[in-house]
């Protein structure tokens, strides 16, 4: 009798379609994890307080994407429709919201409508536990300089294959036409809608075949199995609107946190990137809240093509790269060598082939032709080629310095004038710059943005002395199969050494080459400047000259020498010649203490103008 009283009410209320007080909706709507499934932040800027989804399809209220109540009100009065035709209900367009708001409600009988589309799509998924992949960085391509992170939703069993798993990503809808400048410009500026897609992750690796390049650290996930289910759920109801995508904070990285957020109660990680959102950053997130089980690494072709050519002789390597580069007879190239040798330089030839097809996009029948061979040639060897495979990191990427900087330094500056003392507080935003402390970062590369270098006088004078909106060189050397092109771009604002020099505008561009060595990598490039501002003759100085120096990369020590001469200008005939001598040592994993001298030279017509500097300041990450 007692279960009969309970149930007569709980169906009544479902009949009449009563809805609870509006104090109870709005502690409902009230709660966090309301406001996750709808995607409701502060704006940083307008300090608005609305959901970031951007799609009207998004929001069963016309005011939902401004108001949790106006939104919760609707979504529970169409909840509680019954008689619905199978996948019309708005159970089915939005069923994470669904199964939260039963839980907050348990003494409305909700009736579950007919969701056979969901329900074969969450069938076909089949997710038991969530994987996050994180494709290390890729600095010569904009999209990817800071790396990107995706979710592999994998099924139960160390036996399923992943790749047949399914994945889940968010990136800008770019036009396909658009090219590196005008997608890097859209996605600074929120030009691209960002979608949510999902896809099986192999046709995911194939799409975007520069992963075949580039590291992989794969992060598991210690979801429940209902926040894993909720995670599904809410996938479901996001794939098909869309958020305006913003290369440095809402990118592919902090969406998935708000992914994540949305489906696991636990999770209240997108909170914390209101300005920038780094990868690396997302993954300590992730960390630091106890969400990652453990790690898995797996080697791109290149790190294991280049792995491998460490391990041979000579020989085999000018074998293996006569096999793919001349039209040669196969059996007759390896006769010199020996069998375990011979198998050693097809499987090299057939990486190589790799290589040229997927990095050059260099693909002709005569190269598939001989890759035939090749592996003809290989399968008919049975003798293992001995290789061994990349080892792990010691040092994942996410382990290395914090992607944000706060440095004080102090220096002077002589010249023909009496000695001048200041002091400097630099801030960085993100990321890192080649004499940052390297482990964990792409060695030779830096990508900084958002720089600030504030200067005080020993008269008390504060100026800015620089400013960089983006300053990225990437410094990859070459080596025997593999020859990238080294290249710097960077802009802002800057001074002149001196306490009375001008702010004037910049833009650097170069082009040229990086070697590797024993002793460090030695690197040259053709830099082009453009400067301007009213102290140059014209307005403006173009000038053109060489930039050579040398880097060290240690884990304790970091150290550099480079020159820049620029003696050929139009617009203003002064010539720049500059030295930069730096030193780092690291103090601890997220502070540095950084030594510096620089000598510079403007010389026009005959008058020579010469200016040293030296500093030293201790950077510490955060």
């Amino acid at each position: 009798m007692a279960a009969a009283t309970v149930s007569l009410p709980l169906v009544a209320y479902a009949e009449t379609n009563d809805l609870p007080d509006t104090n109870r909706l709005q502690a409902i709507a009230d709660q966090t994890q309301w406001a996750h499934l709808l995607h409701y932040r502060p704006h940083p800027y307008t300090f608005r307080y609305e959901s970031q989804n951007d799609s009207a399809d998004f929001f069963l209220a016309e005011e939902g994407k401004t108001s949790l109540l106006a939104e919760l009100t609707a979504d529970l009065t169409a909840f509680m429709q019954t008689g619905m035709a199978d996948n019309s209900s708005a159970q089915c367009q939005f069923p994470a919201r669904y199964q939260w708001v039963k839980q907050q409600l348990p003494d409305i009988a909700f009736v579950d409508q007919p969701c056979s589309d969901f329900s074969q799509w969450e069938s076909e998924i089949d997710a038991s536990s969530l994987t996050l992949i994180f494709p290390a960085a890729h600095i010569n391509s904009p999209s990817s300089m800071y790396g990107h992170t995706l979710v592999r939703m994998d099924r139960e069993g160390k036996s399923s294959s992943k790749l047949l798993s399914y994945s889940v990503n968010f990136a800008a809808n770019a036009d396909p036409s658009d090219n590196e400048l005008v997608f890097s410009y859209k996605g600074l500026a929120g030009g691209y809608p960002g979608v949510v897609s999902v896809m099986p992750y192999y046709q995911k690796t194939n799409e975007y075949q520069h992963l075949e390049y580039r590291d992989i650290w794969e992060y598991n996930l210690n979801l429940t199995k209902p926040e894993v289910d909720q995670f599904v759920r809410h996938v479901w109801e996001t794939k098909d609107t869309y958020f305006d995508y913003y290369f440095f904070d809402e990118n592919c990285s902090y969406r998935l946190l708000a992914l994540l957020d949305a489906s696991s109660e636990r999770s209240d990680l997108a909170k914390h990137f209101k300005f920038t959102a780094v990868p690396v950053d997302t993954i300590r997130a992730l960390d630091d809240a106890g969400l990652i089980d453990d790690t898995e690494y797996r080697a791109s072709a290149a790190s294991g093509l280049e792995y491998k050519r460490q391990q041979v002789s000579r020989q085999v390597l000018d074998t293996a790269k006569s096999l793919i580069d001349n039209e040669v007879d196969v059996e007759r190239a390896l006769a010199a060598l020996t069998e375990q040798e011979q198998a050693q330089a097809l499987e090299l030839a057939h990486a190589y082939a790799r290589y040229l097809a997927i990095k050059k996009k260099k693909d002709s029948p005569e190269l598939r032709e001989r890759t035939i061979k090749i592996l003809s040639a290989r399968s008919k060897r049975s003798i293992d080629a001995g290789f061994i495979e990349p080892p792990t990191p010691a040092i994942r990427d996410d382990q290395g310095h914090l992607s944000s900087r706060l440095g004080g330094w102090v220096g002077q500056v002589s010249g023909d004038g009496p000695i001048t003392k200041y002091a400097d507080l630099s801030l960085r935003l993100s990321y890192h710059d080649i004499m940052d402390l390297p482990d964990g970062y792409v060695p030779g590369s830096q990508i900084q943005m958002g720089q600030f270098d504030a200067r005080i006088w020993e008269d008390g004078d504060i100026r800015l002395q620089r400013f960089t909106l983006i300053d990225v060189l990437s410094l990859s050397h070459q080596t025997y199969f593999q020859s990238p092109i080294a290249w710097a771009v960077t802009t802002g604002l800057e001074r002149s050494l001196g306490e009375n020099a001008e702010l004037y505008a910049f833009l650097k561009v170069g082009f040229g080459q990086a070697y590797l060595t024993d002793w460090g990598r030695f690197y040259g490039l053709a830099d082009v400047q453009l400067l301007a501002d009213n102290q140059f003759d014209k307005g403006y100085q173009l000038s053109v000259g060489p930039r050579i120096g040398w880097l060290l990369q240690k884990s304790l020590v970091q150290a550099q020498i480079e020159a820049n001469f620029q003696e050929f200008n139009v617009g203003d005939k002064t010539q720049r010649r500059n030295i930069l001598a730096a030193l780092g040592y690291k103090l601890a994993d997220n502070v540095q203490l950084r030594l510096k001298a620089q000598l510079s030279q403007f010389e026009h017509d005959a008058l020579t103008l010469d200016r040293e500097e030296v500093s030293a300041g201790v950077q510490w990450y955060y």
